[in-house]
């Protein structure tokens, strides 16, 4: 084979030699390489290298060589993956054909089919500003109105949100909107005469809800045991040494609590404590034992109460700065209200840089001098390793001086305690906390013993109560560290503050609210469904005309992100909405068909920022896309590659709104008139219950940039009904604007004179093809297409319109 190759180049080395070589074989040396018939149809990665072409570059730069808009457009189609205009495309394709087809002559037409930017859907326009409120049982309390004590919605009180709304937002202003998350059940609180059973049910919060409780607190035994009475009720004095209660799932049964309820009533500063021997708690003198008298007391009977984040309560004597505690006491517990120096070893709020902890960095982050930090504004540490918008691998220890437990009684850590961007990870992977008895200043030197706590609750910036046992260090001396680690795939924030060492043996109060027993089997049906968070169920409001309703849209269905959906993904935000709304949305609607929508309303970081994303069912729901399909035909002149006749405006229609935006002027008896249908395009009627409206509503088109056109043309499709005798004229026109600015009714417009005969014949749905229509009076300019359906009371015909086209005449 190699020897026949070498014999042919030979010979036609020595044909090449020959004078007459052409003559010899007739080779017509003008030959061309004309390309008619090719398409090019631009992958993903082809706007990529369209904007980084250096001709596309130096065009962008000449058009606008100071203010470098052309360029910054020419990297967003890069970004984007679609043109912005078609200017955009004339100016920027030429090139890529050059590159395509760089031995393409003269005279050779090459097509490109690419993606043109058209817009949202209009309806999108409604969601300007959204908040999020979550109802709380003051809000409960002032939907109920005293006739329950639920706290969640019923069927027969959902109507109560607006109001909720009225009181709670201020200033509003039109079109504004929030998504309320709500507890919801469809069991109706009971109604009637008789006695109602009670029981007693645990709460992790209080806002001020006077009422009966059972206050108890949890001991080292596992057991309850309840605050409020001496075990002899002719006494005024002393401590209370209570016998445990059962408490189930949360739950004291009324024959359990009855006895042990303490009514919290609101007094001048905080609350006053009356229990059922119809005494009221209070301190005096410099005891710290309990007074009790059957009068309202003078002084020391007010009491705070405060939420600790876990679970339990801080209830505090306000005039003696004393807290109700739970202790064990010779073998026996009682409660007595404490002063804090009775039960806390150390104490370190982090309010400001500590003077108990410093720093030991192990591996600082590369290009970071620095992990951990104070932060004065909000009062905590923090520890960090993502640096420039990347995690990095680091390590240091935020290490305490010795701290002596030689005296202390079962010690324990209290700390509150944040983390966030885990990404799915444990927080004890990144985050360990230790303590060690032979520390001398070297971290990596030292004995250390990790120490549990709870890692499972983190859930971005909220900061979780954590109570960590050092018992095992009971009489020793030690010292305690926070050891961050990270690596580049996981560089989460940490956060630290209140951190204190008490006494284990004493123990915060629980509280238990009496409501009836028959809303507790609601409510825990309810949080069986909010897989353990108090709101189940979310829903958008939008202010308009100086009032709050529930928001409706008929051309999609919008949906709010519920607690139930952040509880199942395991944040308080959507970071990535493209991977978790599509699975959302086939539970939500599994029976959807082609052509549907659906906008999700979600929050989008940490700070409760609330977004809306679209999507749109076609064999799985995907992000809606904002860019349709065009086809540009290109001539290659002797200066180079010309837009030709082409294609301004190509939109089906069927289950797409193709950018056009509906305006109506006046409506009367129906909220809409025209809608986008999977199946028949834009349709308009002002026909409901079997009534004619009158109504005037326009839609109108996207630009439609005819600037370099020559001969453009509009067709499209279209099937009428019910005129009732009256002419097509008097309902239905066609209208373009070259001045439209977000108004219809403060533009110049002209009419588009049809020829009614063109139309279809208004008795059965066949679409019938219209047009084409001359539009080179518009030839150089950009316009607006307006469809502008009208009705009156003896005619609200039904018109649908698909397939618009704007194209060049052949």
């Amino acid at each position: 084979m190699k020897k026949i190759i070498l014999m042919s180049t030979v010979l036609l080395a020595g044909l090449s030699a020959c004078e007459d070589y052409n003559d010899q074989f007739n080779i017509d040396s003008s030959l061309t390489d004309v390309k008619t018939g090719v398409t090019i149809q631009l992958a993903s990665s082809d706007y990529g290298t369209i904007a980084g072409m250096e001709a596309n570059k130096e065009l962008a730069l000449s058009k606008d060589p100071e203010g470098q808009t052309y360029v910054a457009a020419l990297e967003a189609i890069g970004e984007n993956k679609y043109f912005a205009d078609a200017t955009e495309a004339e100016w920027y394709l030429p090139a890529f054909i050059d590159y395509k087809y760089p031995n393409a002559d003269t005279g050779s037409r090459i097509s490109v089919q690419y993606n043109m930017y058209r817009g949202q859907s209009g309806y999108l326009a409604d969601f300007k500003k959204i908040s999020d409120y979550t109802l709380t049982n003051n809000d409960y309390r002032s939907v109920w109105n005293g006739t329950s004590t639920a706290t969640y919605l019923s069927p027969s009180t959902l109507r109560q949100i607006p109001s909720v709304l009225e009181s709670r937002m201020e200033n509003p202003q039109e079109g504004d909107m929030v998504a309320v998350n709500y507890a919801y059940s469809e069991f109706e609180p009971g109604a009637g005469g008789g006695v109602v059973p009670v029981v007693y049910q645990q709460v992790n919060d209080f806002e001020g809800e006077a009422g009966n409780y059972v206050i108890a607190a949890k001991a080292n035994d596992g057991k309850y045991y309840p605050f409020g009475k001496l075990n002899d009720p002719s006494k005024n004095y002393g401590y209370i040494y209570p016998d445990a209660i059962t408490v189930t799932d949360g739950i004291i049964s009324s024959d359990n609590g009855a006895d042990q309820v303490i009514t919290i009533e609101e007094g001048k500063e905080g609350y006053t404590l009356l229990n059922t021997n119809m005494q009221y708690i209070y301190q005096s003198g410099t005891f710290n034992s309990f007074n009790f008298t059957s009068s309202l007391p003078t002084e020391g009977g007010e009491w705070s109460i405060e939420a600790n984040g876990d679970g339990t309560f801080k209830l505090k004597n306000i005039e003696k700065d004393k807290n109700v505690k739970l202790t064990l006491y010779n073998g026996s517990y009682s409660y007595g209200s404490y002063p804090a120096s009775s039960y806390t070893y150390l104490e370190d709020a982090m309010k400001e840089e500590s003077k108990l902890f410093t720093i030991k960095d192990v591996t600082l982050p590369e290009g970071s001098s620095y992990v951990w930090s104070h932060d004065p504004d909000y009062g905590y540490y923090k520890a960090s390793a993502y640096v420039g918008g990347k995690n990095l691998p680091a390590e240091s220890w935020f290490v305490s001086s010795v701290i002596d437990l030689s005296e202390t009684s079962n010690p324990m850590l209290k700390l509150d305690f944040a983390f966030n961007f885990l990404n799915g990870n444990k927080a004890e992977d990144f985050m360990q906390i230790k303590a060690s008895t032979d520390y001398a200043g070297d971290v990596k030197t030292a004995t250390w013993t990790d120490l549990t706590y709870d890692g499972s609750k983190f859930n971005g910036w909220n900061f979780i109560a954590q109570s960590v046992d050092l018992k095992q260090f009971e009489g020793k001396k030690i010292t305690l560290a926070f050891a961050y680690k990270s690596t580049d795939q996981c560089a989460p924030t940490a956060e630290i503050k209140n951190l204190a060492i008490v006494n284990g043996q004493y123990w915060d109060v629980c509280l238990f609210k009496e409501v009836p027993e028959s809303e507790v089997a609601a409510q825990m049906l309810q949080m069986s469904r909010a897989s353990g968070a108090y709101a189940n169920t979310a829903a958008l409001y939008v202010y308009r005309e100086g009032a709050w309703s529930e928001y409706t849209n008929e051309d999609a269905n919008v949906v709010v992100a519920d607690p139930v959906f952040y509880a199942e993904l395991g944040a308080d935000y959507v970071s990535k909405p493209a991977n978790v709304f599509p699975i959302y949305l086939v539970q939500k609607f599994p029976f959807a068909a082609k052509g549907d929508k659906a906008a999700v309303v979600y929050r989008t970081d940490t700070e409760g920022t609330m977004a809306v994303t679209e999507y749109t069912y076609d064999a799985g729901w995907t992000a809606s896309q904002i860019y349709s399909a065009r086809t540009t035909t290109f001539e290659k002149t002797e200066e180079g590659y010309v837009a030709m006749a082409g294609t301004y405006l190509n939109e089906s229609l069927v289950g797409d709104e193709g950018g056009f935006v509906i305006q109506d002027i006046s409506m009367q008896g129906v909220n809409y008139v025209w809608k986008n249908d999977a199946t028949y395009g834009w349709k308009a009627s002002a026909y409901y219950n079997n009534t004619n409206y009158p109504a005037e509503s326009w839609l109108v088109s996207p630009i439609v940039d005819l600037s370099e056109a020559m001969a453009p043309q509009l067709s499209f499709e279209e099937a009428h009904r019910y005129l009732n005798g009256e002419a097509l004229t008097d309902h239905f026109a066609i209208k373009i604007s070259t001045d439209y600015v977000d108004n219809v009714e403060t533009c110049t417009w002209e009419d588009l004179i049809f020829d009614e005969t063109q139309w279809s014949d208004g008795q059965t749905w066949d679409f019938y093809q219209v047009g084409p229509y001359d539009l080179s009076a518009y030839v150089g300019q950009t316009i607006r297409i307006a469809f502008v359906y009208t009705s009156n009371s003896t005619a609200a015909p039904t018109w649908e319109f698909k397939n618009v086209l704007v194209n060049e005449a052949e």
